[in-house]
C-alpha cells in the first residue's frame, strides 16, 4: 500500500493498481474544492483508490446497492450541510475527532470505463468524482432536484479552474 499526503489530505492505493499522478490529481482536486467552499481549516480527508470488486463491497455493505460505483463518500460527523459547519456534534460511532472530515473510495477502473463512454479525459472524469466526493463530505447532496442543481453547478465551476489534460 502506498501513499501520499498534503495538506491533510491522505491517499492510499496499492501500486499494483494505480499511478501516483491519480494521487496528485485527486489531492489538488480537493485543494481547490476546498477554496472554492472557504473551506480554511485544514480538515483531515483519507482517500482511497479501490478496485472495481472492493467499491461494489462496500456500495452493498453501507448502502445496501448491490453494484460498482465510482466514488463513496463517507463523513465522519453530520454536521455539515451545504459547505458550512452547523454544529460540531454527533461524530460517527468509533471517530473522535472533529478535524477529520471524512473518507473518500474512488474506484478509478469505474472513472476509466465512464470517461470513455462520456469521450472525456480520465484525468477530467477522475477530478470530476473527486471534487464530487468532497462536496458530499462538505454536506452537499443531490437527492432532490434543486441539490442536484446547486451540487453540479459547483462541480461545474470548481472544474472550469483547473487546467486539465
Amino acid at each position: 500500500m502506498k501513499t501520499i499526503s498534503k495538506n491533510n489530505i491522505h491517499i492510499f492505493w496499492d501500486d499494483k493498481y494505480e499511478k501516483e499522478e491519480n494521487a496528485d490529481l485527486i489531492i489538488n482536486s480537493i485543494i481547490l474544492t476546498k477554496k472554492f467552499e472557504k473551506i480554511s481549516k485544514k480538515f483531515i480527508i483519507k482517500v482511497f483508490l479501490v478496485t472495481s470488486k472492493e467499491i461494489k463491497i462496500l456500495n452493498k455493505k453501507f448502502l445496501g446497492n448491490n453494484y460498482e460505483t465510482d466514488v463513496l463518500s463517507f463523513n465522519y460527523y453530520e454536521g455539515w450541510k451545504n459547505g458550512e459547519l452547523l454544529k460540531t456534534g454527533d461524530l460517527f460511532p468509533g471517530e473522535d475527532s472533529f478535524d477529520e472530515l471524512g473518507e473518500l473510495y474512488i474506484s478509478t477502473p469505474k472513472i476509466l470505463k465512464q470517461a470513455k463512454e462520456n469521450n472525456i479525459t480520465f484525468a477530467k472524469e477522475l477530478s470530476t468524482m473527486a471534487v464530487h466526493g468532497t462536496l458530499h463530505l462538505l454536506g452537499y447532496n443531490h437527492e432532490e432536484i434543486y441539490e442536484e442543481k446547486i451540487m453540479f453547478s459547483k462541480t461545474d465551476k470548481i472544474l472550469d479552474l483547473m487546467t486539465l489534460d
